[in-house]
């Protein structure tokens, strides 16, 4: 195919997108701005999508969404958070996640250099699991993500975000969460009224802890706790709780000394002023 035709392809896609990457149509791999194998489709290079003209249709667009919503649009949804987010699709897959074992096994025999040396972290996995993910939701009729159960795919996604961000556990992602996810990445490049999610998980934190008076700073990229550091957590907060309630019983022994003195008093005030006369 011929870059002419490529680009009315990618103009068809990505007119959708109001907040998507710029998009370069190479005639050939040789025209990347990288050196790469010529058997090379697409490259998301330096927050910019290169695609290769000399292919099919249809794997021209499974390439433009591999690249622009796998790897851009995941990294602008989800912001400050998408290194937590990899490191839970690599949970989901060692948790037996057969959607995402299967793509893992794939890229696994995909990206090895010609001695036969794997090339990716386990971070540039993840990564690729999303991106191959994007390929298999596409919809070649609307130019669309479209996974099956959309919005209830997307419910799990953002609930699982609450569930890592909000409690700052170390989660895992299933396959069905990850098609969720890239689901509202794509709505969000095409301008649908998103926040990032970032924004949107950190003021309702703040929020809460304005409210109860803790608020502590919110730092997505921190380290989730251990199991140890989390049993100190409940500890400390046991402590608080226990200095709270003895607090509380030393004013109500403090209120009851006064009103008791008081009773005295009056009494005996009572007692002089009735037997004094």
């Amino acid at each position: 195919m011929n870059s002419t035709y490529a680009t009315a392809i990618t103009n068809w896609f990505t007119s959708r997108w109001q907040r998507g990457p710029r998009v370069h149509i190479a005639p050939t791999a040789r025209h990347l701005p990288v050196q790469v194998p010529d058997d090379v489709r697409g490259l998301f290079y330096r927050g910019e999508v290169h695609v290769v003209a000399q292919q099919m249709p249809d794997t021209l667009a499974q390439t433009l969404v591999h690249e622009a919503v796998g790897h851009y649009g995941m990294r602008k949804w989800l912001g400050a958070e998408w290194p937590t987010f990899m490191r839970a699709i690599q949970n989901g897959a060692k948790s037996g996640d057969m959607g995402l074992r299967q793509l893992q096994t794939h890229i696994r025999q995909t990206y090895v250099d010609d001695a036969g040396s794997y090339q990716l972290s386990a971070r540039g996995e993840a990564d690729e699991i999303c991106a191959y993910t994007a390929e298999e939701l596409i919809c070649f009729q609307t130019g669309t993500l479209r996974p099956d159960k959309a919005w209830q795919k997307a419910f799990l996604a953002t609930r699982g975000r609450l569930i890592r961000e909000g409690l700052l556990l170390e989660g895992s992602v299933s396959r069905e969460e990850l098609e969720g996810a890239l689901f509202l990445a794509a709505k969000h490049m095409e301008g649908w009224p998103w926040m990032q999610a970032q924004g949107r998980i950190s003021k309702f934190l703040e929020l809460c802890g304005n409210i109860l008076g803790m608020a502590p700073k919110f730092d997505p990229l921190k380290r989730p706790p251990t199991y140890l550091e989390n049993m100190e957590l409940l500890r400390r907060a046991d402590k608080q709780v226990q200095d709270k309630e003895d607090r509380k019983a030393l004013f109500e022994i403090f209120i009851g000394v006064l009103g008791l003195a008081g009773l005295i008093g009056g009494v005996l005030v009572f007692f002089f002023s009735f037997f004094g006369r």
